[in-house]
Parts: C-alpha cells; sequence; structure tokens
C-alpha cells in the first residue's frame, strides 16, 4: 500500500511529556508527546495543541492498539509519529504515512539485544527506554539501533540529554513540570485513573469488530 502522506515529519530535539493538560507551547526544534492519558483527553489536547505531535499509543486508555486507531490517530488527529510496542502496529504505521518507532525498554545490554530480535528494521524508528541507558550501552549496540532514536523516559537534566544526543539520539522525552518520564517499575497507574472517566463518555473505538469510530453526537 502506498503511503497516504509521503513525506515523513521529522522529529524534535526535544518532547514535552504530555498527560492530562498543555504545557507551555513549544519552542523551536520542540514538540508534545501524549501518553499516559484517555482518548477523550488525547482528542481534546491534541486539537490545541502545536505540531510536531507524537503518541505512545499503547499507553491511551480508551484507544485499541491496532490497525483502525492508527488510522483515526493519523486522518482524524493529524498525528504522524507514533510509539508502540508492536511491531506489526509500526509496519500499519508506515503504510499510513507516519513515523513509527517501536519502544524498547531495557535496563542491560543483554536485554536490548533480545528486545531488538523482534524489531522490524528501517524504515521503523526506535524508542529506547530508559533514556538514560543510551549513553551507557556500548558502541556496537548503539549501531544496532533503527533510527531515529528517542531517548524515552527518567530524563531531567541537561547533562543527561547531552549524553543521549551525544550517543546518537535524535529526540529526548522530558517533562515540563521537572518530573522523570517513562512508564516503568514504581511508576502511578495514570492510564487506571482515568479508566472511569473514559467510561462516562459517548466514544468507542470499536475496531475489532466492525472498524468503526463512534464520536458524541452534537445538540
Amino acid at each position: 500500500m502506498e503511503p497516504l502522506i509521503p513525506d515523513w515529519p521529522a522529529l524534535p530535539r526535544v518532547f514535552l511529556s504530555v498527560r492530562d493538560h498543555l504545557p507551555r507551547p513549544p519552542g523551536q526544534d520542540e514538540g508534545l508527546l501524549f501518553h499516559d492519558l484517555s482518548l477523550t483527553e488525547l482528542i481534546h489536547l491534541s486539537a490545541n495543541a502545536e505540531r510536531p505531535v507524537a503518541v505512545d499509543v499503547d499507553s491511551v486508555e480508551g484507544l485499541a492498539s491496532d490497525s483502525a486507531a492508527l488510522t483515526f490517530l493519523a486522518e482524524r488527529l493529524g498525528i504522524r509519529i507514533v510509539i508502540t510496542r508492536r511491531p506489526a502496529l509500526t509496519l500499519r504505521a508506515v503504510e499510513l504515512g507516519c513515523l513509527p518507532l517501536l519502544r524498547i525498554h531495557c535496563l542491560d545490554s543483554t536485554g536490548l539485544e533480545r528486545a531488538l530480535d523482534g524489531h522490524p528494521g528501517t524504515p521503523v524508528g526506535t524508542a529506547l527506554s530508559p533514556g538514560l541507558i543510551l549513553a551507557h550501552i556500548a558502541e556496537r549496540q548503539r549501531r544496532m539501533l533503527p533510527p531515529p532514536v528517542l531517548a524515552y523516559g527518567l530524563m531531567r537534566r541537561n547533562e543527561e540529554f547531552d549524553a543521549a544526543w551525544t550517543a546518537g539520539a535524535a529526540s529526548v522525552v522530558t517533562s515540563a513540570a521537572g518530573e522523570p518520564e517513562g512508564s516503568g517499575p514504581g511508576r502511578r497507574n495514570h492510564r487506571a485513573d482515568r479508566g472511569r472517566r473514559v467510561q462516562s463518555q459517548n466514544m468507542s473505538l470499536t475496531s475489532r469488530t466492525s472498524g468503526t469510530i463512534n464520536l458524541p453526537r452534537k445538540s
């Protein structure tokens, strides 16, 4: 299938984390990364967000991690940078003209090489979590990461960003509030907190059965 949008977006040098509210307007070479929020919040916030925008698909409550969800993100919300742990989903994102990043979580070099076994490779990029590890793995292993590489999570200080960029990251994720980013052990489950709010909305993504998306009707 030919890409719907042939000119792929480039990663900004810095992504600002977004959960339940928009931070300050992105500066030059900055973008917004939506994660750990509900589908309702994603629709509302992305409509008022300045581009470039990315979304961690697997962390959005109420959004199925499948092909119909990607089509909704790309065609309805205009989000063209997507992060997911599912290799098959990254390939579908390529078909839709999106820039996909396969999220890889590892804490040591052995875990990294095992995680890379399922990576589709170019043109799918890599979101490495926690991002701090990028500067501490061997050069040989850094060369194994299909670009572009996003250093995703647990990064707060300028020296950490500089180390990630020096190690080959095209982009890093940080929080406007100064909190460490990225889901992992010990983090609060933001998706569970918002589950009841999602159920109260007249909105569903039923892609597994009919591939349709129902949004609230205006009265």
